[in-house]
């Protein structure tokens, strides 16, 4: 099985309209998109009073009657899947961009009579910190049925439609057994729902016109082409629905906890949101985690890997502890098993992968734990850099040790100026730090492509989760550590508009489908919680990230590289210094995307 393109672009209209312009929207994402090559298909479904058009192999619109509904994707059918969009099923109709990863236990809903009972057992394993959710049998089980994620989806809101007669109650829970990355549409008839996932991984961009119509896109360029101003743009925030145009915040964040954890009173801390869970039947209990290392206090990967068994008949009841009670290496093990796990499910039904690969710490544990669950896949790493740049030297040295195949930009100011539209078209703003950590993954993406490698994992998030930043230590000196810890939540819940859309829109320019282990939605909860002093242990504590470098050593990776400073990948690379010092002393950038902009409102 090769991999699995989930790259889809969605797009919508709702008022009166003329259904063209759906046409133009959809054309608007084709225009530069190495992903939306001649095997991509756009769809369409229009609805008017009278009557409507579906077709999910429809090129041209050539209609110009007006409609009151209109939604639209672009989706690679390169694999043949059968994944038509938007799809139809009884009386939804869905748009899906992203990746599900609990297939096999929403596929068992789907087989189950709905009833509480089995809705908890999906929360439970969503939920539990301390299991592995998926294995290789896990990966045979499932090959097939991962495919159509986005027909499986509308199958799991139709369920819980029929329950509560409701779209939104269905939405919502529908989202709340979901573990994925994705924005989608919903339509049931009568009531619109637009969703994006809880971190903020896929774009979604809305605008809303009460004169006219309103529209939404996961690419600003889509309502740029219908005429809408970038200032009345709105990026839909992580979690939330807009249904039928009115925003609907969630109930619960990854992010959500008791800012008190540190005021030394551990019962304002103890509370439901703030439990990790453990299974009361699984082996694998903390008081046996001293099987995973070996006498040197080394963590072992594979030991950890053979040892995880996932029960058909997971026992419900769980145990909730307190996380300011677990031991060091209880937090370290949880850690990297939910790690692991988040890289695992990430690479299933892949036979090649590529690795967004700095010689960090952050990515060099990534390399590692594919070394070691990745027997069947080809894993290639990437990295930019100019030729004297650190990036280059670290990243080489441990490709090496881990016999990894490794490729390499070497960069230069011809090959910055080059790339500067392409990131401008593809992050559609003229945000200069943007702009610098976006052409690092641009070039590496970019690369992984010419490979014909269609999804790569990133580091992105480890230092948001960990404290990473200079800047969060510049806090704990200056406010305390509770202070540097709420940072880090922030970071969090607006990373979606600060990195983690621009990163995704970056990688799909590139036909790449980008994932992130660190940002997997239980990985976030559980590290949120993890006590600061655990990732930044003093005001002097200039290396930070301090769990991450002692589970780097743990898995066997060397001390010079787990105790590696920090540096961005603008930095990292030398890509900053090229722009500011010579790229863009004679570059204005609000004039270069207001050219880029006119170029879709102009381009019939």
């Amino acid at each position: 099985m090769g991999n699995i393109d989930t790259m889809t672009r969605i797009v919508g209209l709702q008022g009166l309209f003329n259904g063209n312009i759906l046409h133009l929207m959809l054309k608007s994402l084709k225009s530069n998109f190495k992903s939306f090559k001649k095997d991509d298909i756009s769809g369409i479904f229009l609805l008017s009073d009278n009557s409507y058009i579906y077709n999910d192999k429809f090129c041209n619109i050539s209609s110009k009657d007006d409609y009151n509904l209109g939604i639209g994707s672009n989706y690679s059918d390169r694999f043949k899947i059968n994944e038509s969009q938007p799809i139809r099923y009884k009386n939804i109709v869905l748009a899906f961009d992203g990746i599900i990863y609990n297939i096999n236990e929403l596929n068992n809903l789907l087989d189950s009579n709905i009833n509480n009972n089995y809705i908890n057992h999906i929360n439970n394993i969503n939920n539990n910190y301390t299991n592995i959710s998926f294995t290789k049998d896990h990966l045979n089980e499932n090959e097939n049925k991962n495919l159509n994620q986005g027909l499986l989806l509308s199958k799991i809101i139709y369920k819980f439609l029929q329950e509560h007669s409701n779209l939104k109650e269905a939405i919502i829970k529908s989202i709340k057994i979901i573990d994925g990355e994705y924005s989608f549409a919903v339509f049931d008839g009568e009531n619109l729902g637009i969703v994006r996932d809880s971190i903020g991984i896929k774009p979604l961009y809305y605008h809303i016109n009460n004169n006219s119509f309103n529209s939404f896109s996961s690419e600003k360029k889509a309502l740029w082409k219908i005429g809408i101003k970038d200032s009345e743009i709105k990026s839909l925030k992580p979690g939330y629905i807009l249904y039928n145009w009115d925003l609907i915040p969630p109930k619960n964040n990854p992010w959500d906890i008791d800012y008190n954890l540190y005021n030394g009173n551990k019962d304002n801390y103890y509370n439901k949101n703030n439990h990790y869970n453990k299974n009361n039947n699984n082996n694998n209990n903390y008081n046996n985690n001293t099987n995973h290392y070996n006498k040197n206090n080394d963590f072992n990967v594979k030991n950890h890997l053979n040892q995880i068994n996932i029960s058909k008949n997971q026992d419900n009841k769980l145990k909730y502890l307190d996380i300011n009670k677990m031991s060091y290496d209880e937090i370290k093990y949880s850690l990297i098993n939910l790690l692991t796990d988040s890289t695992y499910k990430r690479i299933l039904n892949t036979d090649k992968v590529g690795l967004i690969f700095s010689g960090g710490v952050d990515s060099t544990i990534l390399a590692t734990l594919l070394k070691n669950i990745s027997d069947d896949i080809s894993v290639n790493l990437y990295t930019v850099g100019v030729e004297s740049s650190e990036d280059l030297k670290y990243a080489k040295k441990v490709a090496k040790s881990l016999d990894f195949p490794i490729k390499t930009t070497i960069i230069d100011e011809t090959l910055v100026r080059e790339s500067l539209n392409p990131v401008l078209d593809a992050i559609e703003e003229p945000n200069l730090m943007k702009i610098g950590v976006g052409m690092t993954l641009y070039l590496a993406t970019k690369m992984a492509s010419n490979d014909g490698i269609s999804v790569t994992l990133a580091g992105q998030g480890a230092d948001e989760l960990f404290g990473g930043y200079y800047k969060y230590l510049t806090t704990f000196k200056e406010k305390g550590p509770e202070f540097a810890q709420e940072s880090m939540i922030h970071d969090i819940e607006y990373g979606y508009d600060v990195n983690f859309e621009r990163d995704d829109k970056i990688a799909t320019f590139n036909g790449v489908d980008l994932r992130v282990p660190y940002l997997d939605e239980k990985l976030v909860n559980f590290a949120l919680k993890i006590p600061i002093k655990y990732k930044i242990n003093s005001d002097e504590d200039l290396l930070r990230k301090r769990i991450l470098r002692d589970i780097a050593i743990d898995i066997g990776i060397d001390k010079e590289i787990a105790e590696r400073p920090k540096k961005a990948a603008q930095y990292g690379s030398g890509i900053h210094k090229i722009l500011i010092k010579k790229v863009l002393k004679d570059i204005d950038l609000n004039k270069k995307i207001d050219e880029i902009r006119n170029v879709y409102l102009n381009n019939k």
